[in-house]
């Protein structure tokens, strides 16, 4: 989750506090850009927190501390009657067999025609 300008400046008065350091207007502008739009609060507040308690005594760049949200993995849900068909077929040898006669059948079929069922 992106972090607001709030969090943002909160971000900064940390670091700005501990490093004695200074940020112009168009660094802090900056700074409060790209973190709110890029980066997640409460994983940049960690690494803030584990850069200081490194012992580093030089003041932290933009990308050394900012941290993105990961990714969530999107999926579709699989329909039921798909659920219900690979679950058969993994455990209902009736269902199994039943299946590979309908295949074996149109294998015939088709071959018929003069049709390859590889192709």
């Amino acid at each position: 989750m992106s972090m607001t300008k709030q969090q943002a400046l909160e971000i900064i008065k940390s670091i700005r506090h501990l490093y004695n350091l200074d940020f112009d207007k168009p660094k802090l502008e900056t700074w409060v850009q790209v973190l709110s739009e890029n980066g997640d609060f409460e994983l940049t507040q960690k690494a803030v927190k584990e850069y200081i308690n490194s012992g580093n005594p030089y003041p932290p760049n933009l990308p050394s501390v900012m941290r993105k949200a990961p990714k969530k993995m999107e999926y579709e849900e699989v329909p039921d009657d798909i659920k219900e068909h690979r679950y058969k077929m993994a455990n209902d040898p009736e269902y199994r067999a039943k299946r590979q006669r309908a295949i074996d059948e149109f294998k015939r079929t088709i071959s018929k025609f003069g049709v390859n069922s590889d192709e």
